[in-house]
């Protein structure tokens, strides 16, 4: 789990609403009303089972933690297609569903990142909760265009590239700082950069690397983050926040060996007082 995730944060006004499955439910029992209800009745229909599943739900007091799960992506779902019915989000969906089908990919793969999108600003991040990020959502859009065109041999290129700004010396740490970064964000292929790979990240070098090198490696992956923002495959606000995971990241096992020191001081003035 990303540090910033398991806390409220800004979303799609569509998301924020139906997060409450009786809310959907009564969507669904009366018809939609409003192009947010119609975006969501027409991504449930689209999946008859859910959608039963969802009205077998009606009066319970626990909702199954599946079908919450579910609502969430059908209503990520809605969201997108809302998004890219408006009149400037639109645009830049349209530019990002075009660039993947111009690198070889699917619409149905463009959109599976726009909805990944829509997500990730909606859940990822520790912001307001009362307010949809849409300058961030737009940001993360564009950002779509530059990362349909990445290859395997422009990310080699990228990472010789980033590896040999520094001596030799440095070079091994730079090098696995790339690999982990990429290995976490971009294993099934490009898409932005989440709060949640650069902890993944972390926690692989935490566990490559000796701890006193643990706050060099969290410089190197903002330095790498860094590098990919001049590619434009990292957006300006993405990176700021980006950064800031890192960074808490690298101090995080310094600490827990703290708080490890303390939990044993604090047994051994235990065992004297009984003793």
């Amino acid at each position: 789990m990303s540090a910033a995730q398991g806390q409220t944060a800004p979303m799609h006004p569509l998301l924020s609403r139906f997060l409450d499955v009786a809310k959907v439910i009564e969507v669904l029992e009366r018809g939609p009303s409003g192009d947010d209800e119609h975006a969501l009745v027409a991504a449930l229909d689209a999946e008859p089972k859910l959608r039963a599943q969802v009205l077998a739900t009606k009066g319970k007091a626990m909702i199954p933690n599946e079908v919450q799960q579910k609502v969430i992506i059908a209503s990520t779902k809605a969201a997108a297609a809302r998004v890219a019915a408006d009149p400037r989000l639109g645009l830049k969906v349209t530019a990002a569903l075009d660039a993947v089908v111009s690198a070889g990919g699917s619409r149905d793969e463009g959109l599976g990142l726009v909805q990944q999108a829509v997500l990730d600003e909606g859940f990822a991040w520790p912001e307001d909760p009362e307010t949809f990020d849409e300058a961030f959502l737009a940001e993360t859009l564009d950002s779509l265009v530059p990362l349909a065109k990445v290859d395997t041999d422009s990310v080699e290129a990228w990472v010789d590239e980033f590896v040999k700004q520094v001596d030799g010396a440095a070079r091994p740490l730079r090098l696995a700082v790339a690999e982990d970064l990429l290995e976490a964000a971009w294993a099934d292929g490009p898409q932005p950069i989440a709060a949640e790979h650069v902890d993944d990240a972390m926690d692989s070098l935490a566990h490559s690397v000796a701890s006193s090198e643990l706050e060099k490696a969290g410089a190197a992956l903002v330095e790498f983050l860094g590098f990919l923002a001049k590619r434009n495959v990292v957006g300006p606000v993405r990176l700021a926040r980006l950064t800031e995971v890192a960074k808490a990241a690298a101090a995080a096992p310094e600490l827990g060996e703290e708080e490890e020191e303390e939990e044993e001081e604090e047994e051994e003035n235990g065992a004297d007082e009984e003793a």
